[in-house]
C-alpha cells in the first residue's frame, strides 16, 4: 500500500475528518473512529511507514515522548485506572492498517478487553540455555 491509499495518509491530509488531540510536523494524535473504550486514542507518524521495522529513528524517538503526554492525557481526561499502549507490528502481530499506528486504550482492571497472557504461562520457566541462545540471536540482530 502507498501513501495515496493509506486511510491514515488521508487523515493526515485532511481527506478524511478525525478528532485530532494534537499534531506537530512529524506525527499527529486522534480518537480512534472504532474505540475499544471512550478515549481510545492513536498515535502516527504523518510520513507513511509500515510500522517500527521501517520507521526512521529519529521519528519514533519523537514519537515515544509525544505517546508519553498522550498516554497521560488520555488517563486523566477519562478517568480510568490505567492506560495500555500498543502498536502491532506485521500482520503475524495483529496489524490491520499498514501505516505505524499507536493505540493508547484506557482500561481499568476486569475491563473485558486488554493484553492478556496465555493460561498458565508462569508454571514453568523457561531453560536457561534456550534463553541466552535466543539473547544472543536478538543481540546478533541488533
Amino acid at each position: 500500500m502507498n501513501s495515496d491509499d493509506c486511510i491514515f495518509c488521508k487523515i493526515v491530509r485532511g481527506e478524511i475528518p478525525s478528532s485530532v488531540i494534537f499534531e506537530d510536523d512529524i506525527c499527529m494524535a486522534f480518537l480512534d473512529v472504532f474505540p475499544v473504550s471512550q478515549g481510545h486514542s492513536l498515535l502516527i507518524p504523518k510520513k507513511h511507514y509500515v510500522n517500527l521495522f521501517d520507521v526512521d529513528p529519529d521519528v519514533a524517538a519523537h514519537m515515544a515522548r509525544r505517546l508519553l503526554e498522550l498516554t497521560r492525557g488520555v488517563k486523566i481526561a477519562t478517568g480510568e485506572e490505567g492506560v495500555l499502549t500498543i502498536v502491532a507490528n506485521g500482520a503475524g502481530a495483529g496489524q490491520d492498517v499498514p501505516h505505524l499506528h499507536f493505540h493508547a486504550i484506557p482500561r481499568s482492571k476486569g475491563s473485558n478487553f486488554g493484553f492478556r497472557f496465555p493460561p498458565n504461562y508462569r508454571e514453568s520457566m523457561a531453560d536457561r540455555s534456550e534463553l541466552d541462545e535466543i539473547s544472543k540471536k536478538i543481540k546478533d540482530a541488533i
